[in-house]
């Protein structure tokens, strides 16, 4: 590690937010814990999994750590902070979609998110596999023998057609896909612009034999991700997961950070409900089969039950909440804060050229830690990596008056 990147890891951790690449080498602590969250991510099949940890366990730390590993493991990976008030609710699995596929991460693009670089990995393996020649292998089966006029491989013709647009590598093309694809609640009423620009304008790559009124008729659905409960936008992340595997990796793994965000952000009953539904949806494998993490609270399950109770909803089958898989994770004690604080102090000394341990007592940075990790607070952890960063920053100045 040099010295910018150093600095560039204060400054995360001056706002308390783990460092994107380097999550692993701050954890601290939970050793098994952890080697069984590594072990479920090699298990075969997919599923949900609820982690539950208090408020200020460092839950969201774990959680990049997970990306992180899963990432080096050969996964494609998508974290998602869900957030009602923005558009992320997990009732609309159109919003869902989009915030996934906003999220998307290969390992060959680190620090790159979205569509982007996952289509053209697949794109370089389509055109591999049409130079090679191979008439039996899936990619030919997908384009229907390099033609693309149909194909019966993918679940979803939304994405086929966003996969095919932007094999045509246009520009303008690929920005229309990566648009549509991240936000599709967006184009509900542009369904008639998408066929001309991803279809009519495009005939001189291919010929796509369906009518076109298909493509954006109300009742036909072909651009459509909300129809028949979203049935669309769940044959998308399927298809989204085959892809991933197809081209060499272990599926798509989708993170939910913030998950509790279904109980106090969602607030037609409804719409709860709805949001719960798609979970255990989730949990059953069957219209996504690759692997989902959710971080929530000890009490989740309970909190969704009363929520439902306290507006008299009796007819609800409450006993699929006790049947989601769940982790326990345990909250960090002090002495592995202390060590999680030796190696911030360690990165601090190569991020601006000085040695900590020359000018300040181990003891007085283990009573910051101490004290720090006392307030019973939401985020304890993090309340505690920004005192530990504040009081090396004022061990420095002290020193450069």
């Amino acid at each position: 590690m040099d010295k910018a990147q150093a600095q560039k890891i204060i400054e995360s951790l001056r706002q308390g937010i783990p460092p994107n690449g380097h999550v692993r080498q701050f954890t601290v602590g939970r050793e098994d814990e952890i080697k069984s969250l590594e072990s479920s991510l090699s298990s075969e099949g997919g599923g949900a999994l609820l982690i539950k940890a208090n408020y200020g366990s460092g839950k969201t730390h774990l959680l990049r750590y997970i990306r992180e590993f899963a990432l080096e493991q050969g996964f494609v990976v998508s974290y998602v902070t869900l957030d009602a008030r923005s558009a992320i609710r997990f009732n609309r699995m159109d919003q869902i979609l989009g915030a996934i596929c906003r999220g998307i991460e290969i390992s060959e693009s680190p620090g790159v998110k979205g569509v982007r670089p996952f289509f053209n990995s697949i794109v370089a393996a389509i055109e591999r596999a049409r130079t090679n020649s191979h008439p039996q292998g899936f990619w030919s089966k997908l384009t229907n023998s390099w033609q693309w006029d149909y194909s019966d491989v993918l679940d979803s013709p939304a994405l086929f057609i966003a996969l095919r647009a932007w094999a045509t590598a246009e520009p303008d093309t690929q920005d229309l896909v990566e648009d549509w694809l991240q936000q599709p609640w967006q184009y509900v009423s542009k369904r008639k612009p998408l066929y001309q620009q991803l279809v009519e304008e495009l005939r001189k790559y291919f010929r796509d034999p369906r009518h076109e009124f298909k493509f954006y008729d109300v009742n036909e659905g072909i651009f459509n991700f909300r129809l028949q409960s979203y049935t669309q936008s769940w044959a998308c992340l399927r298809d989204l997961h085959k892809l991933a595997i197809a081209s060499g990796k272990k599926g798509l793994l989708i993170i939910f950070d913030e998950f509790e965000d279904v109980i106090h952000n969602i607030k037609n009953i409804s719409h709860k409900q709805a949001a719960f539904w798609n979970l255990f949806e989730f949990y059953s494998g069957k219209p996504f089969p690759g692997k989902s993490f959710y971080a929530v609270t000890p009490e989740f399950v309970q909190k969704c039950k009363a929520v439902l109770l306290e507006k008299s909803i009796l007819d609800f089958d409450y006993s699929r909440f006790e049947r989601l898989p769940t982790f326990q994770m345990s909250p960090l004690e002090v002495k592995e804060l202390q060590l999680l604080a030796l190696k911030i102090m360690e990165i601090h000394g190569l991020a601006y050229d000085w040695k900590p341990e020359d000018h300040l007592k181990l003891s007085d940075l283990n009573a910051i830690v101490k004290t720090a990790a006392s307030i019973q607070i939401q985020d304890r952890a993090r309340h505690t990596i920004t005192e530990v960063v504040k009081y090396l920053d004022r061990t420095l100045d002290r020193l450069d008056d």
